[in-house]
């Protein structure tokens, strides 16, 4: 993602999606769920899934790689195990991902509302460039626009595992999870790039260069 004028930082879309970890950390625990819960039951179920998440959190630990995926891929199956050994059914392991899914959507749809697009608070947290220059009239269009795009996709991964779970079809449930995981947010990870990238092009607002140089001119 450039900064309007070509002169951003080299980390894209390309460094987000290279780690083929993060696939083996979110989508193995609720695969070997699912598995194990129509052979075995829930309560085996419950505990292959917690199993395998502790021993992907440890396999990072001893390999000293990042853990951010891993540790998340565990709070998320202790949350969804919770909820299935509760709730008495397996589709209650899916629970917690509706719920989050539809406050991300929520959140997403609410600061593209307000102005404050979560898409640009996510590209400062990456390259820091000066939050006034992600609120120009000619920029923040671009990331207001592609947040309604990720408000869409939580909040149909939210319907979809809603409907599945009402009507008990956990196999479903599976699937649906896995096909709007890590592929959908891939893919639209890859267009959010390569829409504000041209979006931007087109608004012709200031480049960050340019923000940076007036605001380093007011303060002095």
């Amino acid at each position: 993602m450039t900064s309007g004028d070509g002169a951003g930082p080299a980390y894209g879309a390309r460094d987000v999606l290279a780690n083929r970890r993060v696939i083996v950390d979110t989508v193995l625990p609720p695969v070997a769920f699912v598995t194990v819960n129509a052979v075995a039951g829930l309560v085996a179920a419950a505990v292959t899934a917690v199993l395998l998440s502790g021993l992907l959190v440890s396999a990072r630990l001893l390999r000293r790689q990042r853990l951010l995926y891993a540790v998340s891929g565990l709070g998320g199956v202790l949350l969804g195990v919770a909820a299935a050994l509760w709730s008495g059914g397996a589709e209650g392991y899916f629970v917690p991902g509706v719920v989050l899914n539809a406050a991300y959507a929520a959140a997403a749809g609410l600061s593209a509302l307000l102005r404050r697009p979560l898409i640009a608070w996510t590209s400062w947290l990456i390259y820091r460039w000066p939050l006034a220059w992600y609120w120009h009239p000619r920029v923040r269009p671009a990331y207001s626009e592609i947040t309604w795009a990720w408000a869409a996709l939580f909040a149909g991964r939210a319907a979809v595992r809603a409907v599945l779970i009402g009507s008990g079809q956990v196999g479903w449930l599976a699937v649906a999870t896995l096909a709007t995981g890590w592929p959908a947010f891939a893919v639209l990870i890859v267009a959010t790039y390569a829409y504000v990238d041209r979006r931007l092009v087109r608004l012709g607002g200031p480049s960050v260069d340019q923000v940076r140089r007036r605001l380093s001119t007011a303060s002095g």
